[in-house]
């Protein structure tokens, strides 16, 4: 995990959560929840400013920043803090599997921003194996998000507090990471295995 990605996951998912808690604990929840949205919007523009590029994934956490920031200035609740990872996630998932019906899902549309075309050979994006690929890799994004949506949701019903904000970071970028990190190796592995089937009987894989 690179030094970037650790700084990320402390800054944008560790401190809000940690603001929002000590602003529960002396009694101004509505400050805490306010305070940890807006240092979360906050280092989402910083790390656009220091890269000075925006990429998808960074542009869906910035998107996640400006619900929860939005949602505490029109609800004034600040039980909207826990409940915003649960409609985010609800509607990430309805997004990923609604984008399979395009002739370029989502999930391919970030993963040729983030590698490049050129990273994909004519060899696989003319072949037959091609478009299946993404169209995997979006029901198993949805499905993540849609998961994550539903394990926060029952855990914020019966589980404490601290409970609840632990898993919240735990599903946060953690899972981002491990399910871009899956989308890199796996489309690897299976156009090996479907465009060179010889040699990979050969190595006995």
């Amino acid at each position: 995990m690179s030094r970037s990605t650790i700084q990320r996951i402390l800054l944008g998912a560790v401190v809000p959560v940690l603001v929002y808690y000590a602003g529960r604990r002396v009694g101004v929840p509505m400050v805490g929840a306010a305070l940890a949205a807006a240092w979360g919007m906050g280092v989402a523009v910083w790390f656009f400013a220091r890269d000075r590029e925006v990429d998808g994934f960074s542009a869906i956490g910035a998107a996640y920043c400006l619900t929860e920031l939005a949602g505490l200035l029109v609800t004034r609740n600040p039980d909207w803090y826990l409940l915003s990872p649960i409609v985010s996630n609800t509607a990430m998932g309805c997004v990923f599997l609604a984008s399979m019906l395009f002739r370029r899902p989502l999930i391919q549309l970030l993963a040729e921003q983030t590698a490049g075309r050129d990273a994909f050979p004519d060899s696989v994006r003319n072949s037959e194996f091609y478009r299946p690929l993404w169209l995997r890799l979006s029901m198993l994004w949805g499905g993540a998000y849609f998961l994550r949506a539903m394990c926060l949701w029952i855990i914020l019903q019966g589980w404490p507090l601290e409970v609840y904000l632990a898993a919240r970071v735990a599903l946060d970028w953690p899972v981002v990471v491990a399910l871009i990190a899956l989308s890199f190796w796996y489309p690897k592995l299976y156009w090996r295995q479907r465009l060179h089937p010889a040699k990979n009987r050969e190595y006995g894989e």
